[in-house]
């Protein structure tokens, strides 16, 4: 079929609530256009104003947006030559290089879902569809699901970040230079030279210029709308949107924050009582914070430095219980140092769930009461895949009972549907974690690979140690043999 005969096909896809079945659903839909079709290329855009990049979903490599382009068209800012370059591939059933995670996940069982099938099964890539048969790999289109940083203010340097994407992580390397690792990983002087570095706050963005010129014309389009960071609400263009939507609402537009929600109480009240302000009258169709926490307790500190793990805990129970139908999703971002802890932070969700989830009835038609559960607390565990020195494919045979036993936790908490207080994670929740073991217990390819993890292992955390005043083997004392043997081995 024909890409003129899909857009005169009537579209009658029905998105099913379940993420696996819609899945499996929308593949069909897809091969009739390619093999290889993705809507995420089209309809979804992550732009980090901050820095003038973008990528199309989270999985591929960001690449830099032509300044001197949107001048004239703000729309530029989404819609780059190398997108529409590699949409063009799509469409005739080719693979861009840089959506190689979704290519490996299809290779590993024809039969898993990766995340093409997942996204594009999604509401709003079904709400964009038939645009996206219309402007074809030419057209510039408003995405209907966006991810926008403004600036890269942060309070919390994570161990996996960068100083492109913290500030915290960008005055530690100001006061000590780059970490000695073996890849410029931390070095300021990499991310100028590949343009990349953030505009600072005090200077003209043109990128922010641009998205602000842009917003009345894509807002009525969007159906997911992401502000994320650095720390979203240590930037007052976040304020600006929330201000934007309390004065301009949509039944039909859902948004969210990523926060660590670890910031001063003055900005949380903040934030809080706007969120607040625009559940109670209706602003919007849904409003979701997604809180950033890889692990438990000090060990949830360490990953994430100058992280307060129980002013964030707090700051969750305080949102849950002032917004009506606040939703919370927690990002774990899957990585070799969560594994220690990282059942006990499934069972402090599921506590919260017991505490805030909440079961509501209603009557049918035949005036029988149907009872149902109002879920407010989620699960999503992303898996780090960079840098190589704290991904899960560093993990040694020894420690993969962490995460065997963690996933046994899950599946005996499954929600089914049965207990009056609708607690437990989601099946698409569970096989997801169990995606990341996988991948955890393939390891890396290449000896070399393996020799290089964790060499810099040894070279980042001994650095981390000196500069933030920490204590590995005494935060992660399941991994301090571990420390010990490989620093020993290779004689860092």
């Amino acid at each position: 079929m024909t890409l003129k005969d899909m857009t005169e096909q009537k579209n009658n896809y029905e998105l099913d609530p379940d993420p696996e079945t819609a899945a499996q659903l929308v593949k069909p839909k897809l091969d009739e256009i390619s093999s290889t079709m993705c809507m995420a290329k089209w309809l979804w855009t992550s732009i980090h104003l901050t820095n003038g990049t973008t990528n199309s979903c989270f999985l591929p490599p960001i690449h830099k947006i032509q300044a001197d382009n949107i001048k004239q068209n703000p729309k530029g800012l989404h819609n780059t030559p190398e997108k529409k370059e590699q949409r063009a591939m799509m469409l005739k059933g080719e693979k861009p290089e840089g959506c190689s995670y979704c290519w490996n996940i299809e290779k590993m069982d024809r039969s898993f879902n990766s995340d093409r099938h997942y996204r594009s099964s999604e509401p709003w890539a079904q709400a964009g569809w038939d645009d996206v048969l219309a402007k074809g790999a030419d057209g510039d289109i408003e995405p209907r699901f966006m991810e926008i940083n403004f600036n890269h203010a942060c309070n919390l340097a994570c161990s996996y970040c960068s100083p492109h994407l913290s500030s915290a992580w960008a005055k530690d390397i100001e006061e000590h230079g780059p970490y000695p690792t073996k890849v410029p990983h931390n070095s300021i002087d990499y991310f100028k030279q590949i343009k990349q570095y953030p505009i600072p706050n005090r200077e003209h963005n043109p990128y922010v210029e641009a998205f602000w010129e842009w917003w009345p014309e894509l807002y009525p389009k969007l159906k997911n709308f992401r502000m994320t960071g650095g720390e979203p609400l240590m930037d007052k263009n976040t304020f600006r949107v929330l201000d934007y939507v309390i004065e301009n609402g949509r039944e039909d537009l859902e948004m969210a924050v990523t926060t660590n929600a670890s910031v001063p109480d003055k900005l949380w009240n903040n934030f809080v009582d706007k969120v607040s302000f625009i559940s109670e009258y209706k602003k919007l169709k849904r409003f979701r914070i997604f809180v950033s926490v890889d692990g438990w307790g000090k060990q949830a500190e360490y990953m994430r430095h100058g992280l307060d793990f129980d002013r964030m805990w707090n700051n969750v129970h305080n949102y849950l219980s002032r917004v009506d139908e606040g939703l919370v999703t927690f990002i774990v971002t899957f990585n070799m140092l969560s594994l220690p802890s990282i059942q006990k932070l499934l069972q402090g969700i599921l506590e919260l769930q017991r505490i805030h989830n909440v079961t509501k009835s209603r009557r049918n038609a035949d005036g029988k009461i149907m009872v149902y559960g109002h879920h407010k607390v989620f699960l999503d565990t992303p898996m780090l895949r960079y840098p190589e020195w704290q991904s899960l494919q560093l993990t040694p045979e020894s420690h993969w009972h962490f995460a065997d036993d963690a996933l046994a936790f899950m599946k005996a908490n499954e929600d089914k549907h049965r207990e009056s207080r609708w607690t437990g994670f989601k099946p698409h929740q569970i096989e997801r974690f169990d995606r990341s073991i996988e991948f955890m217990k393939q390891g890396f390819d290449q000896e070399e690979q393996l020799h290089d993890a964790r060499e810099n292992f040894i070279r980042f955390f001994g650095a981390h140690d000196y500069r933030r005043k920490t204590d590995f083997s005494a935060t992660f004392p399941e991994f301090a043999q571990l420390f010990l043997d490989w620093k020993e081995k290779y004689n860092v």
